[in-house]
């Protein structure tokens, strides 16, 4: 009776242990940094530069912490070892990289952030332009730290004409034999945080060109990202694209692979002060498309960056020597024809200087 006494006495004590050993070493949340933003960039003496951005309720703003060192993770811990409270990067939603860094080398930097544990591979990726320090350090309202992800967030302020590059979305194409990608440039703003410049294009792990806004669109439709967006069809016409869509025809013949892609777009007419048909705007819209679609391509190649991921659409029909050599063999000599397709959705509310169409009853 007392040896099945003592023995339940111990296991008692033992479950307790080990309840508390799971929240024994939980931090109080006033005892812990929490950055939302990671500058990084390479010095010319060869050592990282991390910037991180705290928020600060108390300085209604943004405290800045920052060290170098030849490693990141080093540079990271000198920062942990001057600061008095612990810094929790988890919760980092983006990682801003200086240009010069971009085009000698990425690879480092994502490998280190998605190899990290503490760190989220969903955190974004944008390529900074100018001077680093400035961009990082540039505040508009008390609420930076907020501001900086509100520009990449679809609820938020980012707009089709930029792109959204995710950690593991970069960790997969920098290892990829069939697709690479873009990561939007953005520059210091005047009226508002960021002034995005484009998109860099980015071959393997280093910025090798960039595209305009303009082109950054179709880029989005390509990667089914695309939501939204009003063109000038003319300088007098406007429309808002409500739906895009892209549908892809794959052969692959005697001489090599062939790709019709077309771009399927269903659009409101918001302002047509010159009064013209809708067959004409649907056709100088289509038009705008597809010379934007021929220029965005041809640039890629130019690049030899398949930033579309056009060679994920072939991967079945390939076997592992043409994967690997579809950058510099297959995708330059691709023959590629893209088409546009314009559905006019209403033009109940046409604005005109005479006149608003009204509904038929």
């Amino acid at each position: 009776m007392i040896r099945r006494s003592f023995l339940s006495i111990m296991l008692l004590l033992c479950t307790l242990s080990a309840l508390l050993t799971g929240c024994w070493d939980t931090k109080d949340i006033n005892k812990r940094l929490m950055p939302v933003v990671m500058g990084i960039c390479k010095e010319k003496n060869q050592e990282y530069q991390i910037i991180l951005q705290i928020p600060s309720p108390q300085k209604q703003g943004s405290q800045y912490m920052e060290s170098s060192s030849a490693t990141i993770t080093n540079a990271i811990d000198n920062i942990r070892t001057k600061s008095e409270k612990s810094i929790d990067l988890l919760h980092i939603r983006l990682f801003l990289v200086c240009e010069k860094t971009a085009r000698e080398d990425l690879g480092d930097i994502i490998d280190y952030a998605v190899q990290a544990n503490d760190i989220s591979i969903k955190g974004l990726l944008a390529i900074v332009r100018g001077n680093f320090n400035e961009v990082i350090h540039h505040q508009i309202n008390a609420n930076p730290e907020l501001s900086s992800y509100d520009f990449f967030s679809e609820q938020a302020g980012w707009t089709p004409e930029t792109t959204i590059t995710r950690l593991w979305e970069a960790y997969r194409d920098i290892k990829s034999y069939t697709q690479d990608m873009s990561i939007p440039i953005l520059t210091k703003g005047t009226d508002t945080l960021y002034q995005f410049e484009g998109s860099a294009i980015v071959r393997v792990n280093k910025m090798v060109g960039e595209i305009s806004s303009d082109e950054v669109l179709i880029y989005n439709v390509f990667q089914e990202k695309y939501t939204g967006g009003t063109i000038e069809v003319a300088d007098q016409s406007s429309v808002k694209i409500k739906k895009a869509t892209i549908k892809h025809s794959v052969k692959w013949t005697a001489s090599g692979p062939e790709l019709k892609s077309r771009i399927l777009l269903k659009v409101e007419i918001l302002e047509n002060k010159n009064e013209e048909s809708e067959e004409q705007i649907a056709s100088k819209l289509k038009e705008i498309i597809e010379k934007r679609a021929d220029k965005l391509l041809a640039e890629l190649k130019n690049d030899r960056a398949d930033a579309l991921g056009i060679g994920q659409l072939f991967r079945r029909k390939m076997n592992e020597e043409q994967i690997k050599n579809w950058k510099q063999h297959w995708y330059l000599n691709m023959e590629h024809d893209i088409t546009a397709e314009v559905t006019i959705l209403n033009s109940i509310y046409l604005k005109s200087p005479n006149k608003i169409k009204k509904p038929v009853s």
